[in-house]
């Protein structure tokens, strides 16, 4: 009786050690632990060649521990990062939600970076990062994993209905302008080879390519370059059917054609965003 007694000390006593200890583990986690400084800005933003004088970035900035100022740090593909600017908060998040807009133009974006005058130069796919670094009231500085991508982009790429007419002077009945000869829509997606350049298919075949280049910077003109070397730009039936692009809708119309036997093959294209 004496041993199932002594043996139950024991364990009753091991076990409040246990507690003890645990408790003990517990405050040393939790000591001294400070918390705020998350800030939520705009995740991505696409920055069109030619079309984006200027966009915004929206910080918010959730109610909670004050925070005194945001550092905002900025790079770009290949560049060293430099402090773009502060913005004052003042611990107005202490009592209530904060949102901050920052503007941006190119010539912001490229303050400090040894960047080219020229946006034209700039390669596809690459991007600004900017990040942010909270100053809180007690002097602590708090980095936040959400940053701001600004990415390089072409401004007419992505996706588009297209429909296409093609029209054949000898086969199938084709009569120009009103029966072509094929006659489809298909989804399809023009990827950008530089800053004002994709390439599609060329007519009704996926055999070779056309170049399709749009210049912002002369009210949006229209070129096509072609690798087969007999294709030539315009419609010949209608000098009036001319390669157009609209920068308010976005619809992209292509004329071109190719001689034959009997006459010229015309191709009609009409390119309108999903």
């Amino acid at each position: 009786m004496k041993k199932i007694i002594f043996s139950s000390f024991y364990l009753v006593l091991a076990a409040l050690l246990f507690v003890s200890c645990d408790d003990n583990y517990t405050d040393l986690m939790t000591a001294n632990v400070k918390t705020g400084g998350i800030v939520n800005p705009t995740s991505s933003i696409p920055y069109k060649l030619g079309s984006t004088p200027s966009f915004t970035i929206t910080v918010d900035i959730p109610k909670g521990p004050g925070i005194d100022a945001i550092e905002v740090y900025k790079t770009f593909t290949g560049k060293g990062e430099v402090l773009d600017q502060t913005i004052d908060i003042g611990l107005a998040n202490a009592t209530a939600d904060v949102s901050k807009t920052l503007t941006y133009t190119y010539e912001q974006l490229i303050a400090g970076l040894s960047m080219p005058e020229d946006e034209g130069t700039l390669n596809i796919g690459d991007k600004w990062t900017i990040r942010y670094v909270s100053v809180m009231d007690d002097g602590r500085k708090v980095d936040n994993a959400a940053v701001t991508t600004v990415a390089v982009a072409n401004f007419f790429a992505g996706p588009y209905d297209k429909s296409m007419k093609y029209f054949h002077p000898t086969a199938g009945g084709s009569v120009y302008p009103t029966i072509p000869y094929s006659a489809y829509t298909e989804k399809i997606d023009l990827t950008a080879k530089n800053a004002y350049e994709c390439d599609d298919w060329f007519g009704v075949w996926e055999d070779n390519k056309i170049t399709i280049h749009i210049d912002p910077a002369n009210n949006y003109a229209v070129t096509l370059t072609f690798e087969r070397t007999d294709a030539g730009v315009g419609d010949p039936n209608n000098p009036a059917n001319v390669c157009s692009y609209d920068p308010a809708t976005g619809v992209i119309k292509l004329f071109y054609f190719y001689p034959g036997t009997g006459g010229n093959r015309i191709f009609w294209a009409v390119y309108t965003p999903r």
